[in-house]
């Protein structure tokens, strides 16, 4: 196991308790705006998905850090998504109203780290971020920054995607690669365990869902319990429970394994979900 799948998997732990403590991660989409072009992304294909001026406000991210508070939630909160996260102006007063959830120990940014300056970290800890996950797109840069990160008090957490590797890590990401995949017959655990947020508080079934497909609800109109607990999550859960992927979309075109992490909440949240 790798050390990135070590320090996210400490984060999905389920010992057990209420439905509502299944949820161990939330990812925030923050910016539709990338100064990249990678091969593997919807990107690479403007026409298909352009770069957008799109971002999450600040009325959005109180929103989340008060429903979190409210029951007390104490899994992981990353700025992850279809952009790149330090492109956003306002992603330094973001992370500090997170930073309010009383009971929150894990909060991290996933960025290609472009923008990275010994400066940036030091404000990205000052406001309360714990873990920086930096892709590794062009060459092993571990030791440059962990040399910009040191004596700041923030784990940097390298990913490692050279372009040279590209063809052992590409998944069918929703049918991006029209034709090229085909759609896998095989249990999902993801929504189970993890609430991806899109910038404008819409939640949809995970990160793979670039072309906005689902819709789970909107946690600025409703609260993030009700949309975990909800009929419109409940019916995504009992196909992917029983490997039926071609019962809804995006997931009747993506072949990415979603089962790394969750079983353990996926059988738990069975008992409590709607049947459609």
């Amino acid at each position: 196991m790798s050390t990135i799948e070590t320090v996210r998997s400490k984060q999905t732990i389920f010992s057990g308790g209420s439905a509502l403590s299944t949820l161990r991660m939330i990812e925030i989409n923050p910016i539709e705006i990338c100064n990249r072009v990678c091969e593997f992304c919807p990107r690479s294909m403007p026409e298909l998905y352009p770069n957008k001026n799109l971002k999450t406000s600040n009325d959005l991210i109180e929103k989340i850090a008060n429903d979190c508070n409210s029951f007390g939630y104490d899994g992981r909160i990353g700025f992850v998504g279809f952009g790149e996260p330090t492109l956003h102006k306002n992603i330094i007063q973001q992370i500090e109203i997170l930073s309010t959830i009383k009971t929150l120990n894990y909060l991290e940014i996933n960025t290609n780290g472009d923008f990275l300056t010994r400066d940036k970290i030091k404000q990205f800890k000052k406001a309360g971020l714990t873990h920086l996950t930096v892709s590794m797109y062009d060459e092993d840069i571990s030791e440059m920054l962990f040399d910009m990160a040191k004596h700041i008090d923030i784990q940097i957490i390298p990913r490692h995607c050279y372009p040279q590797k590209f063809e052992l890590k590409i998944v069918n990401r929703n049918d991006i690669f029209v034709g090229k995949g085909k759609t896998v017959q095989r249990n999902c655990y993801i929504p189970f365990y993890k609430m991806f947020i899109d910038w404008n508080g819409d939640v949809l079934t995970c990160s793979e869902d670039w072309a906005r497909e689902s819709n789970l609800g909107n946690v600025l109109h409703s609260s993030i319990q009700d949309i975990w607990l909800g009929s419109s999550i409940g019916y995504y859960r009992n196909h992917l429970y029983k490997g039926k992927r071609k019962k809804c979309k995006p997931c009747n075109g993506c072949d990415i394994n979603g089962t790394l992490w969750g079983k353990e909440q996926a059988d738990y949240l069975q008992k409590f979900n709607p049947r459609h």
